[in-house]
């Protein structure tokens, strides 16, 4: 009887837990829903105000929610000589990604003026992130049309030309196996593609295929460290355990591989638990 009450209470107990836990998450979520009101109410009073478009845009950002309508309302009230100042600067740096939009087409048609307000590394990293992210889909499936758009971009006498050619062509270096070459072409990218973490993971696992040079791993492994946090990706924790124990840095390998197991078991996904188990094995 008396465990029964036991059994009881703790099943109470947790149910109160889920309650409180679902409360708590549900208060979030409309406390979340009540500032993004807000912002819209106020944004809609004066779409022309920058501060309350930057912090709208951030919000819709984190919420993961589309921003296109609230640009093209906001770039309305702006005429284009403004473009230069430092607050639509920060807009359009942040939050406009489309290689169509027209804000995109005069920072390529004004990139020295660009350069002489702001940080030349922030222009050009700005302008290489919007032509990679629309030359990808290209570049995977349809060659042809990859190749006409980069003569275009060398015609036009884009400056980062090599920076942008050198996003894809690490990858042939990769299947040559040139190790020399690649290592070279992979701190240049970082340099300009320091928060593409897709980019540094895929740049990773190839130096851990191809490259046996402890101190040029060394370079890669602190750049591979940006891909694992948050630890979720399963793919990127098992590679920087990897490159961990390869360049001698045993206890950052063993935490890491635990982290990739604890992903694999956590995934369920069989081929991640043996590749996890192997991991943990050396």
């Amino acid at each position: 009887m008396r465990n029964e009450i036991i059994g009881m209470k703790g099943k109470f107990l947790l149910a109160c837990g889920l309650l409180l836990w679902n409360l708590s998450g549900a208060m979030a979520l409309e406390k979340e829903n009540v500032q993004l009101d807000e912002l819209e109410r106020k944004f809609d009073r004066n779409p022309a105000n920058p501060q309350v478009t930057q912090l709208l845009l951030k919000e819709l950002c984190r919420q993961g929610k589309p921003a296109a309508e609230v640009l093209s309302r906001y770039f309305k009230t702006q005429p284009e000589t403004d473009y230069l100042k430092d607050y639509n600067w920060v807009i359009v740096r942040d939050y406009v990604n489309d290689i169509h939009a027209p804000q995109i087409q005069y920072l390529f048609d004004h990139q020295d003026s660009f350069v002489q307000y702001f940080s030349k590394d922030d222009v050009f990293q700005k302008l290489d992130k919007v032509l990679v992210d629309y030359l990808e889909s290209l570049y995977v499936k349809n060659r042809t049309e990859y190749d006409r758009e980069m003569l275009k971009l060398r015609k036009l006498g884009y400056a980062h030309y090599d920076v942008v050619e050198d996003y894809f062509k690490i990858r042939e270096l990769r299947a040559s196996r040139n190790a020399e070459d690649y290592f070279y072409k992979a701190r240049k990218l970082f340099r300009y593609f320091p928060d593409n973490h897709p980019m540094i993971k895929e740049i990773t696992a190839g130096a851990l295929e191809i490259m046996d040079d402890v101190a040029r791993l060394k370079v890669i492994h602190l750049w591979a460290g940006k891909t694992v946090e948050p630890a979720t990706d399963f793919e990127a924790v098992y590679n920087y355990a990897l490159i961990s124990r390869k360049c001698g840095y045993n206890e950052l390998a063993c935490k890491y591989a635990g982290i990739a197991n604890r992903l694999a078991r956590q995934s369920d996904n069989p081929a991640q638990k043996k590749r996890a188990g192997e991991l943990l094995k050396l």
